[in-house]
């Protein structure tokens, strides 16, 4: 894998197999808002996004989804600072990513992500679509009575 360390690999493991992923952005009064979001990293649930991931430079780069008419993407204009968190709660391990998002505007990018029946997220269509990449700067790993801290 990509010049990954071991911890790395271990944590894309967690992050390929979680069901749902947790972001959590800074809103417009300076605290922590935080949010359940699909884990679009998970590759039995979203096959079809596998290309997207491996043309990353960063393996641990994550894309989410969002309405461009949510408080959400307000937030993240405004300040793009958040992290991520996967866990697997039956183990109590988890796996805190820190960085920054940004906002794709790149239609063809925005368009190869799109998943058919997300048109139930996306009422309005693919002017209310925003595709975003969690680009991560450092990792937290929580598990064993351990945690570990690694820089990007």
């Amino acid at each position: 894998m990509k010049n990954l360390t071991t911890k790395q690999v271990e944590c894309l493991k967690v992050m390929e197999n979680a069901s749902i992923v947790y972001l959590t952005n800074i809103d417009r009064n300076g605290f922590p808002s935080t949010r359940a979001m699909l884990n679009l990293k998970n590759p039995k649930e979203y096959p079809g996004l596998a290309p997207i991931y491996e043309a990353e430079e960063n393996l641990l780069t994550v894309f989410l989804t969002t309405n461009t008419s949510s408080r959400k993407f307000a937030e993240i204009q405004q300040n793009g600072k958040a992290c991520l968190y996967y866990c697997e709660p039956d183990k109590f391990h988890g796996l805190l990513l820190q960085g920054t998002v940004e906002i794709i505007t790149d239609n063809e990018l925005r368009q190869k992500a799109w998943k058919k029946g997300w048109e139930m997220y996306y009422p309005a269509g693919d002017s209310d679509y925003t595709l975003l990449r969690f680009i991560p700067a450092n990792l937290k790993t929580y598990a064993d009575f351990t945690v570990v801290t690694e820089d990007i």
